[in-house]
């Protein structure tokens, strides 16, 4: 299946590219709507036999670094190539930093909801919050190389641990979707680096990661635990945020109150707030 997977991929992939956008002469003598199999081989510094082997799906030896220059050739975006190497197999050799930039309306809607919101990208990194969130949070308090990591707060700092009355099952939501955007983005080595520091420094974390728990984007009814807000129960909504390749970049969590106790927590915390200087 993958090689069936592979053989319609570069096909497709070498169909969409204009010979204009690879700095080629279309000519007018052109038939195929794309690249000619002997130009991807002659843009990638590869031999027409072995490409098109390649692009066959036949059996054979495939270097990180040929796959590398395929993908530049074909013009692949960061997940097209991810993706192409996914389907050989192999671990790309270099690997591009992602960027993300939160789109500034986001920081609007933040500061209109009335209750805890907060945007996490892919590896749990908190990128924006509203004041609401930060009460409850308490976001750039805790030190360390991992200190705007939501995922490694939730183990390793004991405040925000106090939050959760039901620790095992809120943590295991959090790694279900955390194991989820892993397999997303295989080509970004953070995921590596914060299961590596969480598997030295906490036996929970590896207890819990060990069970390959997944769990889809989807709201849950929580419990909490805040010595301002008191006992809450709350509902976490889940929402992704896209690039403009239509990839998953973040997510935005948004609480509503899930009973009256809870709502009055809010509402009283917002008053406050709302008093206060910004």
């Amino acid at each position: 299946m993958q090689r069936s997977e592979l053989k319609a991929f570069l096909r497709a992939r070498r169909a969409a590219l204009a010979p204009e956008a690879a700095g080629l002469p279309r000519g007018p003598r052109r038939l195929t709507p794309g690249l000619r199999r002997e130009e991807v081989a002659a843009l990638a510094g590869v031999g027409v036999t072995w490409y098109t082997w390649l692009e066959q799906g036949r059996a054979i030896n495939v270097s990180a670094a040929a796959l590398a220059r395929i993908a530049r050739a074909l013009s692949l975006s960061p997940t097209d190539q991810a993706y192409l190497f996914a389907l050989m197999g192999l671990a790309r050799t270099d690997v591009p930093e992602h960027h993300f930039t939160l789109p500034p309306v986001m920081h609007e809607v933040l500061d209109l909801y009335q209750a805890p919101a907060f945007v996490l990208d892919a590896v749990f990194d908190v990128l924006a919050w509203n004041r609401m969130a930060e009460c409850l949070y308490d976001f750039g308090e805790f030190g360390g190389p991992f200190a705007d990591n939501h995922l490694w707060n939730a183990f390793m700092n004991p405040a925000r641990r106090r939050l959760y009355p039901d620790f095992d099952n809120g943590a295991l939501n959090l790694l279900g979707m955390f194991r989820m955007n892993q397999a997303a983005h295989p080509e970004d080595p953070r995921f590596h680096r914060l299961i590596q520091a969480l598997s030295a420094a906490s036996a929970e974390f590896v207890e819990l990661w060990q069970r390959c728990h997944t769990a889809p984007l989807s709201a849950i009814t929580v419990p909490f635990f805040h010595p301002e807000f008191g006992d809450l129960s709350i509902h976490s909504m889940r929402l992704p945020i896209r690039d403009g390749d239509h990839v998953d970049r973040a997510t935005a969590f948004f609480f509503a109150p899930a009973n009256a106790v809870t709502a009055a927590s809010f509402a009283r915390v917002a008053r406050r707030l709302a008093a206060a200087p910004a």
